[in-house]
């Protein structure tokens, strides 16, 4: 391979962990809506994820869902003594048609179904190695260069909640992403992506009643396959942590006697 190199073990590992994968899952949504009831979310997931949600009722059953996510970092290359410092983007928005069913007298449980489309574009400056070994005693044979992608992102997601206490609200979600490439590219030439199927299952908590509430959420995303062997297997077939914090914003709360 034309840009094979080598790093010694402590350049290697450190660009390995400063770097990013095609694929960026967004952490599920997962609203509690009742009919007429809207919300807007907006959470950082890792260190430099911005997402941001928003959900919508119209009626007894039917939920609508918008997802929207910003990631940006940089990857740090270190050879023949001189580092070098690669900007990476990605960019998402989704759309997602729902059915629920509210906590009622009968049941405590809040249950939905949502299917949704997505659009995503990846511009991505990569380090990978031949050898997964931070500790090799020699330097570690490794290609470099630039992804870039665009990607529609189909899903389906089942998650339940139920009321744990006075405004906490807890539940689960499992979702399951099919990656569709419109482009995938590693220094301008095609690349076959080693996965294309996710599993994504997350725990959240809602907590709050009034206009403002928080939000957590905690998961993983599970690729079906992998190639081992394959030193550009962990760029589009990552596993990925699904960790995040937010806020969650009820504008239909707003004008409600006793929100706060």
């Amino acid at each position: 391979m034309k840009n094979l190199r080598y790093a010694y073990p402590l350049a290697g590992a450190l660009a390995l962990l400063s770097s990013c994968a095609v694929y960026a899952p967004t952490v599920p949504a997962t609203p509690l809506l009742a009919r007429g009831q809207g919300q807007l979310t907006a959470s950082l997931r890792g260190l430099n994820a911005l997402e941001a949600g928003a959900g919508w009722a119209p009626t007894s059953h039917l939920l609508l869902t918008a997802e929207a996510a910003l990631q940006s970092s940089t990857t740090t290359e270190t050879a023949n003594n001189v580092t070098t410092t690669y900007p990476d983007y990605h960019r998402q928005l989704s759309l997602g048609l729902g059915y629920y069913r509210a906590a009622s007298d009968r049941s405590p449980w809040y249950r939905a179904a949502v299917a949704g489309v997505g659009l995503a574009s990846v511009n991505l400056y990569s380090v990978d190695f031949f050898v997964p070994s931070a500790f090799f005693p020699f330097p570690l044979p490794y290609v470099s260069g630039f992804y870039e992608a665009r990607y529609r992102r189909y899903y389906g997601q089942l998650y339940a909640a139920r009321p744990l206490g006075p405004g906490v609200q807890a539940g689960a979600s499992v979702r399951g992403t099919w990656v569709d490439y419109t482009q995938l590219t590693f220094d301008g030439q095609a690349l076959r992506p080693t996965n294309r199927f996710f599993l994504e299952p997350t725990l959240f908590m809602q907590v709050g009643h009034g206009v403002v509430q928080g939000l957590g959420t905690l998961g993983l995303s599970l690729p079906t396959r992998h190639e081992a062997g394959n030193p550009l297997d962990k760029r589009t077939s990552p596993v990925s942590g699904l960790v995040s914090v937010g806020v969650i914003f009820r504008p239909d709360l707003l004008f409600r006697r006793g929100a706060q």
